[in-house]
């Protein structure tokens, strides 16, 4: 019995900290990735502004993830999983995107970060299976 529980308080550790560094790196990587928005969004409409800085912040995202939230070794396989992931996951936020900008009338510069709160947690499970294989810790 005691095994057990402490298997799975380890198991909730290691996913915490999984989560707690996905976090750091999605922190990181959404500064730079929405000063080059905003810098973008400048000179182009905001969905290509956004497009681009999506495809920019997957590539930083999925070497980071790989390398420091979830320890492992970016390969050929997982980093076709983590993209084909992230245009399911692009395809969806940008649908939120252009919701919350055209019907809901939030302003371009604010839009991407709500959309960002919504897709964290979708993107932080859905990372650690395309990285690691793995949907949750085996114990």
């Amino acid at each position: 019995m005691t095994k057990d529980i402490d298997q799975q308080e380890t198991r909730g550790g290691i996913l915490r900290r999984q989560f707690a560094r996905f976090l750091q790196v999605g922190i990181l990587n959404t500064i730079g990735t929405y000063l080059l928005y905003l810098a973008l969004n400048l000179i182009l409409p905001y969905a290509v502004s956004y497009s681009i800085t999506f495809v920019v912040g997957v590539l930083v995202s999925a070497w980071l993830n790989a390398r420091y939230s979830f320890t492992t070794r970016l390969t050929g396989k997982s980093l076709v999983r983590f993209v084909v992931i992230y245009i399911i996951s692009y395809a969806l936020s940008l649908q939120l995107l252009v919701y919350f900008v055209e019907v809901t009338g939030i302003h371009p510069n604010l839009a991407p970060l709500l959309v960002l709160t919504v897709f964290t947690p979708i993107n932080f499970l859905s990372s650690r299976l395309a990285l690691t294989g793995q949907w949750r810790r085996q114990g």
